[in-house]
């Protein structure tokens, strides 16, 4: 698995604000993402998936959540989550995908 997050294209936004990181084309190499999967120890019964070229993290299919690369890399987030961590988020009413990567390394190490 590579330590460089992988490059990201943006998609052509004509109003006057930049898009934010969740309207950023995904610009995986579908070998980095299966990279990230085995070397993060996913379950198949999980059914993660490659994205489709051109899609954005807003894009997921349903059923599925969008999580970020950075989240396992530089958050040294893991799945399945812990029990405190899922009950902090529920406590709070956030779901993982609204977690900034930086604010995970304090939930994910000093609790287990």
């Amino acid at each position: 698995m590579s330590g460089v997050n992988p490059s990201q294209k943006k998609r052509k936004h004509k109003g006057r604000a930049p898009p934010g990181p969740d309207q950023t084309v995904i610009g995986w190499k579908e070998e980095e993402f299966h990279n990230l999967v085995q070397g993060m120890g996913f379950r198949p019964e999980w059914g993660a998936q490659y994205p489709t070229v051109g899609s954005i993290a807003l894009d997921a299919p349903p059923g599925y959540m969008t999580l970020y690369a950075a989240f396992f890399r530089e958050g040294n987030f893991r799945l399945p989550i812990t029990k405190f961590t899922a009950s902090v988020l529920k406590n709070y009413g956030l779901h993982i995908s609204q977690i900034n990567a930086i604010g995970l390394p304090c939930n994910t190490c000093l609790f287990n």
